[in-house]
């Protein structure tokens, strides 16, 4: 069988309504994941030994378990107490509880960059706990955290894939209908595989930005 690239004139609009299925709901987990991962990343810094263990314990626990048992459990687990979701909403939470973890130990490596005697000047000088997070020790984070933080973002991209798994209508999911119908397996596939190429590469070059304006404010500090 010969290739035929001239049926991407056809299905061009399903990929595309895919593709944004896709950018949403990278969006959305990067949205959710991240304060989830600040959430964790303070935990794990918390005075009681308590609450440490108990954090690294579940952190330990949610990265050591394959993100499609999350999707499952999520999708098909929650019914059983009573609590039936979407696809979309599935997917949501299923992979912010993952990368939650991980953007956790990003933050968490962030914040062991900053000198503890800070939070102790802050305190001393009458800052709230709030304050002294917001506006004097996550700015120095960000620098630290920022290019490990995009490439956990490209992880989430690629990860949208396996929502096909429970019906959510993404690029993956978009392609398989398609060439399901078109018999065109191969140049379907090819054209899903070029669409993650260039949001992959997007998130790419923030990430090289990322990585220069950090540089710059570690040079700075």
């Amino acid at each position: 069988m010969t290739l035929d690239f001239s049926i991407l004139g056809t299905v061009w609009p399903a990929l595309l309504r895919g593709t944004t299925v896709t950018i949403s709901l990278t969006s959305i987990v990067l949205l959710c994941a991240t304060p989830g991962g600040i959430a964790v990343a303070l935990l794990r810094s918390a005075p009681s030994p308590t609450v440490r263990t108990i954090v690294r314990a579940a952190s330990w626990i949610f990265r050591g378990v394959p993100p499609l048992l999350l999707l499952f459990l999520a999708f098909f687990g929650l019914p059983v107490v009573g609590l039936t979701l979407p696809p979309m909403p599935s997917a949501v939470i299923a992979m912010t509880a993952y990368m939650s973890f991980y953007f956790g130990e990003v933050f968490h490596s962030g914040l062991q960059s900053v000198a503890h005697g800070q939070w102790q000047a802050c305190k001393a000088l009458g800052l709230s706990p709030a304050r002294t997070l917001f506006r004097i020790i996550l700015p120095q984070t960000i620098p630290a955290a920022l290019p490990p933080y995009i490439s956990h973002a490209t992880e989430i991209l690629k990860g949208t894939a396996l929502a096909a798994a429970v019906a959510v209508p993404e690029l993956t999911n978009a392609a398989k209908q398609v060439f399901v119908v078109t018999y065109r397996p191969f140049e379907i596939l090819l054209a899903a595989g070029a669409i993650y190429a260039v949001l992959d590469a997007g998130l790419l070059i923030l990430q090289l930005y990322g990585e220069r304006w950090a540089a710059r404010r570690r040079a700075a500090r």
